[in-house]
């Protein structure tokens, strides 16, 4: 976490110097890396002190109280957002709030319920499948929902690696896998809202989680059988079971794009031209020469 926020403030210390000259492009991508290198030593700061004070009966029920009234809590900072966004530092306040806000609420969820159970996990990946869908066929508010569904998982995942690295307690096969593996369908998530939403950004988030997934996916295969899991504790070989729901989803999303671009265009777009790979030859024919009759 230091070091991610070392790295922060001197793209930000180099991106309001002179010297630091480049294209606006190449320069919203390296200030939205340096943002994201900002935003995840926080979470993992918050994220320690509930765990640290997770037997805390007042901040177990703060968690607990903004994790239900947070369908309250989006609506009313819409409302607020839309009817004052000619307000500037309003807008910031509000924003911030509710980053905040729902940072708790996937607190509760990542960290003071069952590191085993599969629920959540569950209907969150089904929600990101419709989403998906929505916006496939261009369905209204389709690009709000599938937003709100990838914000949400992306940030739950990341909070989920931090407790795991807690649950692990001496296996430290069982803290690498699970932590690094969270970050990866972290940055998977993200780099798909981020291209979806045509966010800077977008295309550097997506090449660095496609060359992290088959490399973690080859590692984790290989290393597996030597890493005593036939001798793990049951909670520890039900967590990986649970991580392994959204690592297929994004596995056989990067399968379609990168081996089957064909099923990979008709997931993700409505009208889909099928291409004949020809040489643009015509037809053969047989023509029969001399008397047909003889």
């Amino acid at each position: 976490m230091i070091l991610f926020s070392l790295l922060s403030l001197t793209g930000i210390i180099l991106l309001a110097s002179d010297r630091f000259e480049v294209d606006y492009f190449v320069t919203g991508e390296v200030a939205i890396a340096w943002m994201l290198f900002m935003i995840f030593p926080a979470i993992s700061i918050v994220t320690s002190y509930f765990i640290y004070h997770k037997e805390n009966a007042y901040i177990s029920k703060t968690a607990k109280f903004v994790f239900y009234s947070y369908p309250v809590i989006v609506v009313l900072s819409v409302f607020g957002l839309i009817n004052l966004s000619n307000m500037l530092i309003i807008v910031i306040i509000i924003s911030v709030i509710l980053f905040l806000l729902t940072i708790v609420a996937l607190i509760h969820l990542n960290v003071f319920t069952d590191a085993t159970g599969l629920t959540s996990t569950i209907i969150f990946t089904v929600l990101i499948i419709i989403s998906i869908l929505l916006k496939r066929y261009h369905i209204i508010y389709s690009g709000l929902v599938i937003t709100m569904v990838l914000a949400l998982f992306l940030i739950g995942s990341f909070i989920f690696g931090i407790r795991c690295l807690y649950l692990g307690e001496r296996n430290k096969y069982f803290k690498n896998v699970t932590f690094w593996g969270s970050f990866i369908i972290t940055l998977m998530f993200m780099g798909l809202l981020w291209k979806l939403m045509h966010w800077p950004g977008g295309n550097l988030i997506i090449t660095t989680s496609n060359i992290l997934l088959p490399l973690a996916t080859v590692i984790f295969l290989l290393t597996l059988p030597s890493s005593g899991y036939t001798e793990w504790k049951p909670l520890h070989k039900k967590i990986i079971i649970r991580l392994l729901i959204p690592w297929t989803l994004i596995f056989m999303l990067f399968l379609f794009r990168f081996l089957l671009p064909e099923v990979h265009n008709i997931i993700w777009n409505k009208d889909v031209t099928i291409v004949n790979y020809g040489f643009d030859m015509p037809d053969y024919t047989i023509e029969l020469k001399g008397n047909p009759d003889e």
